[in-house]
């Protein structure tokens, strides 16, 4: 098969690897379409500092093309999720049964070997099928919509509760929509009024700049209450304290995203108020819930303006993402046909 490899920074290079089933409960799938995750980007352009040489790749779904003889959930034709986080198999959890509460998840794309490749021989229980009713690219997002449903189960947030969602990227975007599902009232911030220009038209209806009246108008919102909770984007734009100082006494920041940078905060305001602050970075049990909620419609992706590549531009299109990245722009994701 054929598989990308990220060399070292902003070098990408393609190399032949045998693959075959070997265990009744592996099967083999046939990627299809790849989404380039923020950290794809990032661990491309470097800035991420990871462990080179990388395979990038994240979100990925694909059609099963063999299947092991112990295989119960999917048959040669199965159109499948590929999980993007999966249990390490030797921590005290994992040897015990207990792969849900791994205690050292890899995450493909970041410490483990990602989904840009022709094809990929893995364990029936990392494959979850697609409903017809699911598009490809709808199904790209699993991963996320997943993460942002681990985020909403820490948060605990009561029907009315309003969460500020500090960044209006795809994370932040999709958070926010999950949140309104939930009945919830997220107030979503950022300091590009592009980006929220998009998440309005999923349907957000609070949307704040990140300027010199952001706590006027949270507190306008709010009804002078400040926001219960909030939620930090990992790469948002805006220091840390800013989430601490947008909750209310009691209230509770989760840290969410695959990757953070190194980041320094004041946790003194934190301290202050009183605020309980924890993270997630993945959402391994959310798959089956993720994809129920594409079902349901719970999300809308069409305004995300996706850029599709074929297989052959792979390093054009983590090139030009990069660089949208590093100046700021709202390209849109990207997505990556492995068929073109």
């Amino acid at each position: 098969m054929k598989i990308w490899k990220i060399l070292s920074p902003k070098v990408l290079t393609a190399e032949e690897r045998p693959d075959a089933v070997s265990g009744e409960t592996q099967a083999k799938v046939k990627v299809t379409k790849l989404l380039l995750s923020d950290a794809d980007v990032r661990n491309y352009s470097g800035t991420l500092h990871p462990k080179y040489p990388l395979v990038p790749g994240m979100f990925a779904v694909g059609v099963v093309g063999e299947a092991g003889a112990g295989c119960t959930a999917v048959e040669k034709n199965t159109r499948v999720y590929l999980h993007d986080t999966l249990p390490c198999g030797s921590c005290e959890h994992c040897l015990a049964g207990d792969t849900e509460s791994c205690a050292h998840p890899r995450t493909a794309g970041m410490n483990g070997e990602g989904f840009l490749r022709d094809f990929v021989v893995t364990e029936e229980s990392m494959l979850s099928p697609l409903p017809p009713s699911v598009s490809d690219e709808e199904a790209l997002f699993v991963g996320v919509v997943s993460a942002c449903e681990a985020v909403v189960d820490k948060l605990d947030a009561p029907k009315g509760t309003h969460v500020a969602v500090f960044g209006a990227g795809t994370f932040g975007n999709i958070l926010s929509q999950l949140l309104i599902y939930r009945q919830a009232v997220p107030v979503l911030i950022d300091g590009s009024e592009e980006k929220l220009a998009v998440a309005a038209q999923c349907g957000v209806y609070y949307t704040l700049k990140t300027d010199e009246t952001l706590k006027d108008e949270l507190m306008r919102i709010t009804g002078g209450r400040m926001a219960a909770a909030s939620v930090y984007c990992s790469f948002c734009g805006v220091p840390p304290e800013t989430a601490f100082e947008m909750t209310a006494g009691g209230g509770r920041t989760v840290f969410a995203g695959f990757a953070f940078p190194d980041m320094q905060a004041k946790l003194n305001i934190a301290q202050e108020k009183r605020l309980t602050l924890c993270s997630v970075t993945n959402g391994l049990t959310n798959y089956g819930t993720a994809i129920n909620l594409l079902v349901n419609k719970a999300i809308d992706i069409a305004p995300f303006r996706i850029r599709t590549y074929p297989a052959s531009e792979a390093e054009k299109a983590l090139a030009e993402s990069a660089e949208s990245l590093e100046k700021g722009i709202n390209e849109g994701p990207a997505v990556i046909n492995m068929l073109a």
